[in-house]
């Protein structure tokens, strides 16, 4: 029996597996697909996926065979790997190389084919492998279409280096963001500055810890929000808790009169080896071995502070140096934080300028349609009708060109007040565009439609209005469609209803009809 030869670049070779993480690994359905495909395509009773380690040959995946590693000594693939190039054994007891080999002997492999899996287009770490136990021939087009299958079983091993690759970054990266992840996550900066705190009191052996942003109150007010508190001793918060407020679950420390202040107003981190040299000025600092408070930068700006307190041997320079480089990532990070919800409430300004008739402060006509698409879902799902009501101002145009457009802006919101005024909480009411305004009545009978269509009639016209004391009389025509089957959709109804308002207005406006079946 013939040993493989070691391949040149072996290292190397064996570097480029042990990074695929491959050997030993639970198995995988792709993979064990693949050799099931192989061993039916071209009629074998086994497929292996072989992966040649320095003392063994281990199968990530197998299909027709029990056989889990076998000694690199007798790997057939073992030989393919030290070729470099496919291995095709039409009969091993008619080859020296493997006539006594015990694979063949003992487990009667007679043919064997292996196409090796270049992972980097010079190492190849495995093969992927046909076996049988009977002598075969293996055509080039054979060999091809298992070469081919072979570079498929490549692609995906490379998309799974590439995926853990990724994860690993991802780790690397979430480590080193930790506290900015936290913070995206809660919405505030109390998990971030927990994820800071805790391995901050355990090296730098203090038992105390806050991280504080500054902040100014309604009347404008300098406050430190507490957003992190970490203790081992709960006597160390003796001397902090009767300088703080509770405010909605959080504490705060208002205005300049402690002994944080001057760290804030000199932008110099404030160390104190001896709180007792202080106790004149604040009896409370004595129950203190120590205490360091480095504000956090971030553009020249102080964004807050990060204190210890407590540690025995108190900070020296080179600690506090050490320290202020972690402050000022607590001061960038504060400054994300303050670019997001800058970002949210410019993201929510958008949306509500996107949903709102600029004008009239009503719904547009896309929220408008979002909605009766959601009652168009109620219905199908709940059978819960519902109606809409068109509704256009009569003759609208003789007061913009009479009175001119500030006139006509000033009517419609009038009568945007006047239809809030006539509907329920649940009815949706929206400015369709120019002087025609829509209402959505959920769960209500067209015959109800039209009773309420009548009396927002009647109230557009008793409704007095003037500019420059000039009188203003409007009526409306309103159309009213509602829904007869699941099978509606929104664009036939509003066909409907606009449809039955040009039939308002055909019969002399002020009045309302509804659409017919």
């Amino acid at each position: 029996m013939q040993a493989p030869a070691t391949p040149v670049g072996e290292q190397a070779r064996l570097a480029l597996l042990h990074r695929a993480a491959l050997l030993d690994t639970p198995p995988e359905p792709e993979l064990d697909r693949v050799v099931a495909l192989a061993a039916s395509l071209f009629g074998t009773s086994s497929a292996m996926l072989s992966l040649v380690d320095s003392q063994r040959q281990w199968f990530k995946a197998r299909h027709g065979t029990s056989l889990c590693q076998t000694p690199r000594t007798v790997s057939l693939c073992g030989h393919a790997i030290a070729a470099g190039a496919m291995l095709v054994v039409t009969d091993t007891l008619l080859d020296p190389r493997f006539a006594d080999n015990p694979l063949v002997l003992e487990h009667g492999i007679r043919f064997y084919a292996g196409a090796p899996l270049w992972l980097d287009g010079q190492h190849a770490i495995g093969t992927l492998c046909v076996v049988d136990g009977q002598p075969r021939t293996f055509g080039q087009q054979q060999q091809q279409q298992l070469q081919q299958l072979a570079d498929t079983v490549c692609d995906l091993l490379r998309q799974r280096m590439a995926l853990r690759t990724a994860q690993h970054q991802c780790e690397r990266l979430l480590s080193v963001n930790q506290a900015q992840a936290g913070y995206l996550l809660h919405r505030d900066m109390a998990p971030a500055s927990q994820t800071i705190l805790a391995p901050l009191l355990a090296s730098s052996g203090s038992k105390l810890g806050f991280i504080a942003s500054c902040q100014l109150d309604p009347e404008g007010n300098l406050y430190l929000d507490i957003l992190g508190l970490a203790q081992d001793d709960p006597v160390a918060m003796d001397w902090l808790l009767p300088l703080l407020q509770q405010h909605e679950g959080r504490y705060r420390l208002y205005g300049f009169d402690h002994i944080l202040a001057s760290a804030l107003s000199e932008g110099e981190p404030l160390v104190i080896n001896q709180p007792r040299l202080f106790a004149e000025d604040d009896s409370r600092l004595a129950r203190l071995t120590s205490l360091l408070a480095i504000p956090c930068f971030c553009h020249g700006t102080v964004k807050g502070l990060m204190v210890l307190a407590d540690r025995p041997d108190g900070y020296e320079q080179a600690l506090v140096a050490q320290l202020s480089t972690l402050a000022d990532t607590v001061g960038s990070l504060l400054h994300v934080r303050d670019l997001e919800l800058a970002r949210q409430a410019a993201e929510a300004e958008l949306a509500r300028q996107a949903s709102v008739d600029p004008l009239t402060g009503l719904a547009n006509r896309r929220t408008f349609l979002e909605r009766c698409q959601g009652a168009l879902l109620l219905l199908q799902r709940y059978r819960c009708s519902f109606s809409v009501l068109l509704l256009d101002l009569d003759h609208f145009k003789l007061v913009n060109d009479g009175l001119g457009h500030d006139a006509g802006d000033y009517v419609l919101c009038e009568i945007a007040q006047l239809l809030r005024q006539q509907l329920r909480d649940t009815d949706q009411l929206a400015r369709w565009g120019g002087e025609e305004f829509c209402i959505l009545l959920p769960q209500e009978s067209s015959s109800h439609a039209m009773q309420l269509a009548q009396r927002l009639c009647d109230a557009v016209a008793s409704l007095e209005l003037s500019w420059h004391e000039q009188p203003i009389r409007l009526t409306a025509s309103i159309g009213v469609a509602s829904t007869l089957s699941a099978q509606d959709n929104v664009d036939t109804l509003l066909a409907r209803a606009d449809q039955a308002l040009a039939v308002a207005k055909q019969a002399g406006r002020n009045c309302c009809r509804q659409a017919a079946p």
